[in-house]
């Protein structure tokens, strides 16, 4: 697709106006059971581990080879804090669908810190390599 054409794409309702996504889609595995948290919201944060895999360059037919993992935290809200807490615990490879949520603070020496998370809208088991027993 040409820039143009996602240029025209983006706008919305024909007012103008950008549209911005911010989706993202991760598979991966858990690294610590989820933690919830109970206060006026219930909330559940887990860390997954997303492998990035390639094809060596000089084997075009070969088998991937794994170029790295990236750790990244996630968190949901409400009932489905609750169902993740009682469905999925550590080593379970999950598929997650979220927004990326950029968050930023100073740590108690008054350094910058930033960091990257998920807020995940929709969180299930993969079926890639088990299959759940019912």
């Amino acid at each position: 697709m040409s820039r143009e054409t996602l240029a025209k794409a983006a706008t919305w309702a024909g007012k103008g106006e950008a549209m911005y996504v911010n989706n993202v889609i991760l598979v991966g595995n858990l690294t610590s059971d989820p933690q919830l948290v109970e206060n006026d919201n219930k909330v559940v944060n887990f860390r997954l581990a997303v492998n990035r895999w390639r094809k060596p360059p000089s084997e075009s037919e070969g088998e991937e080879v794994k170029e790295r993992t990236e750790f990244i935290d996630v968190e949901c809200w409400g009932g489905q804090a609750e169902n993740v807490n009682r469905s999925l615990q550590r080593g379970d490879r999950a598929i997650v669908a979220g927004q990326l949520k950029y968050e930023r603070w100073n740590d108690a020496e008054g350094a910058p810190r930033s960091k990257v998370r998920i807020k995940a809208h929709a969180i299930g088991p993969s079926l890639e390599f088990q299959a759940i027993d019912r």
